[in-house]
């Protein structure tokens, strides 16, 4: 099983504070932004990422199983309901003291996800913590090519310093729709693929998704580091 590493965006801290190890054995997360306002533009065109307790996936990476990743419960959060997971695409905390929570929700035809993580104080080293943060990860409603940006300043607060804030930027684009897309050796039917590209500190972090309608995520792929990780889809269930 695989364990979460920081993405580019938590860079900051490791560059700056020289008692914070590279070596943390954490891998890749999805990258995330500060809450934006709800996007309540484009009339959605199917159900591309189903939202419902105890919904889950079961992803593979390198030929290992993950551990599903299952809709646990709601919340309400700034007026919105959120639905929150156990983890996301089978990344877990699993072995490390990284704690983070991840969520969705859906407006219209956006879909967002949202992430906050910390590191508890440990002997010698002061906790950290990141602000929540949230993006747009689909719009169902755009055409091929149809693109939305994304900027915000993210905020890293580790005990005892001054906040880090950190400049970060990001491109979503639709790069194919209503295609048939197969994993596994399961063909699914209207598939749209999203790119999403993150800039932070020089730093380039590409995302690659496939959302089949009716059923979700079926295939992501993380670029980042000199590093590709994929995870496919294996199983289901959706309420």
């Amino acid at each position: 099983m695989k364990t979460i590493k920081f993405l580019p965006i938590y860079l900051l801290f490791f560059s700056t504070i020289t008692f914070v190890s590279c070596d943390s054995g954490i891998e890749p997360v999805d990258p995330a932004l500060n809450v934006p306002p709800d996007d309540n533009g484009g009339s959605t065109t199917g159900d591309y990422w189903p939202m419902a307790i105890n919904n889950s996936w079961t992803y593979a990476s390198e030929g290992e199983d993950q551990t599903p990743m299952k809709i646990i419960g709601t919340e309400s959060i700034n007026n919105s309901t959120y639905y929150k997971y156990d983890n996301f695409v089978g990344l877990t905390t699993e072995g490390s003291d990284f704690e983070g929570t991840v969520w969705t929700k859906k407006v219209n035809g956006t879909y967002y996800v949202r992430q906050e993580a910390s590191i508890p104080a440990v002997p010698g080293m002061p906790s950290v913590t990141i602000s929540p943060m949230e993006i747009i990860i689909l719009k169902d409603f755009l055409a091929v090519n149809g693109t939305w940006t994304q900027n915000f300043t993210q905020t890293t607060t580790i005990e005892g310093l001054p906040p880090i804030q950190t400049a970060v930027g990001i491109v979503g684009k639709i790069l194919e729709k209503d295609i048939e897309f197969t994993v596994n050796g399961v063909s699914y039917e209207n598939v749209i693929k999203v790119e999403l590209i993150q800039n932070t500190q020089g730093e380039t972090l590409t995302n690659y998704y496939w959302f089949a309608k009716n059923i979700g995520l079926i295939k992501y792929v993380n670029i980042a580091l000199g590093e590709t990780y994929e995870h496919e889809l294996v199983t289901y269930t959706v309420n």
